[in-house]
Parts: C-alpha cells; sequence; structure tokens
C-alpha cells in the first residue's frame, strides 16, 4: 500500500514493513543516491537501509545540462 498525499508519494507499507525515502545526506542521500529506509510497523525499529542509484539525477547528464550555444 502507498503512503501518498495530493502531492507525492512519502512511504509504503509492505508485510508489516514501512518504507520511507530519506533525503538527508546524513544518511548517504545526495544527486544520483536514493535512500530508503526500512521500518518494522510493529516494533518501530529500523529494520534496515538500502541505497540505489537515481539515474535522473546523477550528474553529467545531458539532458539536464545542454551545452551554451552562441549564435555567429
Amino acid at each position: 500500500m502507498d503512503l501518498r498525499c495530493p502531492a507525492k508519494k512519502h512511504g509504503e507499507l509492505q508485510d508489516g514493513v514501512l518504507e520511507i525515502k530519506c533525503d538527508s545526506r546524513f544518511c548517504g542521500a545526495g544527486p544520483g543516491v536514493v535512500v530508503i529506509h526500512r521500518f518494522d510497523v510493529n516494533t518501530g525499529e529500523l529494520v534496515d537501509t538500502r541505497r540505489f542509484k537515481d539515474p535522473r539525477k546523477e550528474k553529467g547528464n545531458a539532458s539536464r545540462n545542454p551545452s551554451a550555444v552562441r549564435s555567429a
């Protein structure tokens, strides 16, 4: 089950585990890295933390950083 407000997805509940995306750099989030914390809903304890590459935010993405073009 997705946990959403009208603007975005805040987390996901699945088999008694709550997954939440974290944007803290202290947890390892940053450009090109997505951090997901997983919590046990019965105890509230952190089960694990997973880090993934985010290809949409990697540096050097040509679609986001087009080269400057100067006309003659």
